[in-house]
């Protein structure tokens, strides 16, 4: 009989669920319980080595737990990024409830600790009647709200999600305010913690947002965008922080790039003025959509600069949401990464009353 269950949401995508799961289950493991981790609804993002859409969190998180179980076993359902109503539109959606109780069970069995990661948003599932609600009570889950602090409206949501849940007669357990730029800790400590406690919402952690934890190296990201490196390869392991959209006047792009350190620009070969401005403003790598190859006096300036020059075959749009995708994501093998995701979980999270 599993002893806690821990359900982990958010009310947005990107608020950091998979960090605070994997740290949470590693310091578990740490304390001698058997933990397990279990998410119900997955997005395909990766294809396994047996040819299988999977979803890379998932993947990721088994390895660095060691778990045994398979992966589609962790993570039942799998769905597109946009478009997945077309595969469930014949199919009953008790198939599913089931498929995904029948997993849950198999993999809770002898655990101490299961924790459990959401999908996107709280109503992810609804369509299939897998909704956090309709789980938390089914497995029994205590809820563990992780909301990413960018302004006070994070205040609204925190509320309106403890209020949507107790509609369902779940209750929220507690809420971790995730991701706090340095700037920010003061008020997220002694404005909206104090405040939501007055509404009886009880703030187990407030976490402060970790360089190395949002910063990407360029070849972490060209090995999620694909493409070609054309020049500046003795760059590929500078660090990214924001990405520019170059896509204004020469004299624009000038001012926007000095703003920015450890930027990378994504503009189309076609731009030979925007391209040597990010260049000549120390970029940590430029990205050239549309598979438009640049002026031929841009590579070797790269390569004396050893800012990587990569070549995509997408539009800006596919570009950016593919490289932005991996913020904040930790690798089986990032051993620096995982220490510092579970040190940011020790110093300023509650821990004990989530785990005990």
């Amino acid at each position: 009989m599993t002893e806690q269950s821990i359900y982990i949401i958010s009310t947005k995508k990107m608020a950091g669920k998979s960090v605070i799961a994997t740290s949470l289950a590693l310091k578990a493991k740490e304390l001698g319980k058997r933990v397990g981790y279990f998410k119900p609804i997955g997005f395909g993002s990766t294809m396994n080595v047996e040819g299988k859409v999977t979803d890379e969190d998932v993947e990721s998180i088994r390895e660095i737990l060691g778990l045994r179980e398979e992966i589609n076993l962790l993570c039942p359902i799998i769905l597109e990024k946009d478009e997945f109503l077309d595969e469930f539109a014949d199919v009953d959606s008790q198939k599913y409830v089931k498929m995904v109780m029948e997993s849950y069970e198999a993999v809770s069995r002898d655990k101490d600790v299961m924790l459990i990661e959401g999908a996107g948003t709280l109503s992810t599932g609804s369509f299939l009647n897998l909704s956090v609600s309709k789980l938390a009570a089914d497995f029994s889950s205590k809820i563990l709200l992780v909301a990413k602090f960018e302004d006070d409206s994070v205040v609204d949501e925190i509320i309106q999600a403890r209020d949507y849940l107790a509609g369902y007669n779940i209750q929220l357990f507690g809420v971790l305010l995730n991701r706090i730029p340095a700037d920010r800790m003061l008020r997220a400590n002694c404005i909206i913690k104090p405040y939501l406690e007055k509404h009886h919402i009880r703030v187990l952690g407030v976490i402060p947002e970790d360089r190395v934890l949002s910063s990407l190296t360029v070849r972490e990201i060209y090995e999620s965008v694909g493409g070609k490196v054309l020049a500046g390869e003795d760059g590929m392991d500078k660090i990214v922080q924001t990405f520019l959209v170059g896509a204004m006047t020469m004299e624009s792009a000038i001012k926007y790039f000095r703003k920015a350190s450890n930027k990378i620009v994504i503009t189309g070969g076609d731009r030979t003025d925007l391209i040597l401005a990010a260049l000549e403003t120390r970029s940590s790598a430029v990205i050239l959509t549309g598979n438009l190859y640049p002026s031929v006096k841009i590579l070797p300036r790269a390569d004396e600069l050893a800012i990587p020059i990569i070549l995509v075959p997408y539009d800006t749009f596919t570009t950016l949401q593919l490289a932005q995708k991996i913020i904040g994501k930790i690798k089986p093998r990032d051993k620096k990464r995982i220490e510092i995701a579970k040190r940011l979980i020790e110093e300023n999270v509650k821990w004990d009353d989530i785990l005990n």
